[in-house]
């Protein structure tokens, strides 16, 4: 290797021509020089170093703006090379890569060697950089390409794997790791009502966002549609000081609103799921694994939610699995019936029903309905089982009608999935059924809860109004509970406002329940609108309604759920006491 300042100290007069010889020679072969003078620490570049790494040939050089140039993750290793080169006097020899100010990677070839006195002290060090072929960056270009997410321009969960078995392998003893899987609440709701233009300027935003409150050392990534992966390795006591990151991220994101020139402001929450190297796992796949368990379980329980991972976590989500799997075959194993609970006027004559779905395993089970309703309407199995609810209630309301039996009106519960528009439509649905089964749609109720109404509440709106123009009377059930009653109550062409057990449950007792539950019934009757409480299990409970001018009733006190066949021996006793004139 031929150091120009030798050729100087040599001979000054050749100097200049030698000089142009090896700039024009570095030049041709893409191939720049450093050198460091150890005893002042100067340090010279050649003018293709300058241009090698896109810097200004103006700035003084350094060790330190080299260094800047190269790879993050592969300046520790040109630097330690560097320094035991210093130390042992030993020639290095390295690929690696260059991420230039235009983000441009350029991989190169980084050879030195440190020239020494006689008694072994290291006088300078001496190094060329030479640029790689074309066709080598074009292949290190797609590597970068297939490690980097388009949307956001993060790594990606390829490249997040990779890093993290880096920093395990490299993970001192008694030090800890943090992998946090952070989404964002409803962003699938957010595509659906803004386009995923909107939706993908929120992911870049929400990247940007993350990076400016996470420390420098913290990797940041996305790994799929609205799922963040951060990793924090230094600075990390313990899994309380996890926590409190994630929550800091969580807070922040609450804490500001994007600006997206999106038509309505969207205010942003986000679930966690947290995982710790050592303590759960070694392997970053498996730890991977586990925060998105963690994750999964936050969004169970709602928006903005945070888990650390357990054993218990999996076991629970083993058993929601295994309980979604034995609930889609429910319906073929006949495991699923109807139940009746009756309905009942302030003269306590029965005016009607609603159809209350159960489930009966084969294995003797009997699931919750709180419990295997949220589960179907998760896994999208509410779509087939909602129609077969309507079926069964339409065809057992015909069977009745042929037996000379006359409920009155049979409430029918809809989810907010069966009023989505990609769906087939409910009131097709239902007005078929009533076709097929000769019963009239006015014989017919249709309960849905506010919340349902969200998602999509215009296209809910003309689905009920369908219904409701063929003769099917509409309530709102649970009633008070939801985010938008007196828009409920405007928007839709409702029959009958049901009151939540939660405002019944406690009315004797509670004046705040009690002034609810009466302003109910005076805006409800004030628009038109009858009222049936639901959760009537005390005589003082029914009659405090009655003076609170209730209209209908349905509890316990009154008639639990029930088979069909017994609903059917409770109408035919009401027939026969109406025939008698009681």
């Amino acid at each position: 290797m031929l150091d120009p300042a030798l050729v100087e100290q040599a001979n000054p007069r050749l100097s200049g021509g030698i000089s142009e010889l090896l700039a024009e020679a570095e030049r041709m072969q893409r191939c720049g020089s450093w050198r460091i003078q150890h005893d002042s620490g100067e340090v010279l570049w050649s003018p293709e170093t300058y241009r090698l790494l896109n810097v200004d040939p103006n700035l003084p050089a350094s060790l330190e703006l080299l260094l800047e140039q190269v790879h993050p993750e592969e300046r520790d290793l040109l630097a330690g090379s560097v320094r035991q080169s210093w130390l042992s006097g030993r020639p290095f020899r390295l690929e690696h890569r260059l991420q230039l100010a235009n983000d441009q990677i350029v991989q190169v070839l980084h050879r030195g060697e440190t020239i020494c006195d006689d008694n072994g002290k290291a006088l300078y060090t001496v190094s060329t950089l030479q640029r790689l072929s074309q066709q080598r960056n074009l292949q290190l270009e797609l590597e970068q390409a297939t490690h980097t997410d388009a949307i956001t321009g993060l790594p990606n969960r390829l490249a997040s794997i990779s890093y993290l078995e880096q920093r395990i392998r490299e993970l001192p003893y008694n030090r800890q790791i943090a992998i946090l899987c952070l989404d964002l609440d409803n962003f699938q709701g957010i595509n659906d009502s803004f386009g995923v233009e909107i939706g993908n300027r929120l992911l870049h935003w929400t990247g940007e966002h993350l990076r400016q409150q996470l420390q420098p050392s913290d990797w940041l990534a996305r790994l799929d549609s609205d799922t963040f992966l951060v990793v924090r390795s230094d600075n990390l006591g313990n899994i309380s000081q996890a926590i409190d990151l994630a929550q800091q991220l969580q807070d922040s994101l609450r804490q500001v609103v994007p600006r997206l020139d999106a038509p309505l402001p969207i205010q942003l929450s986000a679930c966690v799921g947290v995982s710790i190297a050592p303590d759960h796992g070694s392997d970053a796949s498996s730890l991977l694994q586990w925060a998105n368990t963690a994750l999964t379980e936050s969004k169970r329980q709602g928006k903005g939610g945070c888990k650390v991972y357990s054993t218990a976590i999996s076991q629970k989500i083993r058993e929601t699995l295994d309980l979604e799997q034995r609930l889609a075959r429910a319906l073929d194993r006949q495991e699923l019936l109807l139940h009746y609970q009756p309905q009942w006027d302030r003269q306590q004559r029965l005016i009607g029903a609603e159809a209350l779905l159960r489930w009966h395993t084969h294995r003797g089970e009997t699931i919750p309905p709180n419990r295997f309703i949220p589960l179907a309407e998760q896994s999208g199995l509410i779509a087939s089982i909602g129609h077969w609810v309507l079926e069964q209630a339409v065809a057992q309301l015909s069977q009745w009608q042929q037996q000379g039996l006359h409920l009155g009106r049979l409430a029918i519960n809809v989810s907010g999935h069966q009023l989505d528009p990609d769906q087939h439509p409910l009131d097709q649905q239902l007005l078929r059924l009533c076709d097929h089964w000769k019963v009239e749609p006015s014989q017919l109720e249709v309960e849905v809860t506010e919340t349902a109404l969200i998602s999509n509440p215009s296209a809910a709106a003309d689905t009920l109004k369908q219904l409701a123009a063929a003769g099917v009377s509409l309530a709102i059930d649970d009633f008070g509970t939801g985010f938008s009653s007196l828009a409920s109550l405007q928007r839709l062409p409702l029959q009958r406002l049901k009151i939540d057990r939660c405002f019944v449950s406690d009315l004797p007792n509670t004046p705040s329940d009690r002034s609810i539950v009466k302003a109910t019934i005076l805006m409800a009757h004030e628009l038109g609108l009858s009222c049936l409480a639901e959760g009537v299990e005390t005589e003082e409970q029914r009659q405090q309604l009655l003076d609170l001018g209730c209209d209908s009733f349905q509890g316990y006190l009154l008639g639990k759920p029930m088979p069909a066949a017994q609903l059917q021996e409770l109408m035919a006793a009401q027939t026969a006491m109406s025939s008698n004139g009681n």
